[in-house]
């Protein structure tokens, strides 16, 4: 399964776990997050990929 950590300041601040691992899905899902967490974080936030097994 793939996740994503959000770094913020070089902290990971919470680690977002899409219910799919369809390419196209897990596109929609990134956008719509990144859009929130940009809101509640503000510009410096990255997104760290990785698999969880």
């Amino acid at each position: 399964m793939i996740v994503f950590d959000v770094i913020v300041d070089g902290e990971k601040i919470e680690t977002l776990r899409p219910m799919t691992s369809r390419l196209r899905e897990l596109k929609q899902f990134i956008d719509q997050q990144v859009e929130q967490l940009v809101e509640k974080y503000g510009a410096n936030v990255y997104l760290s990929r990785r698999f969880e097994y």
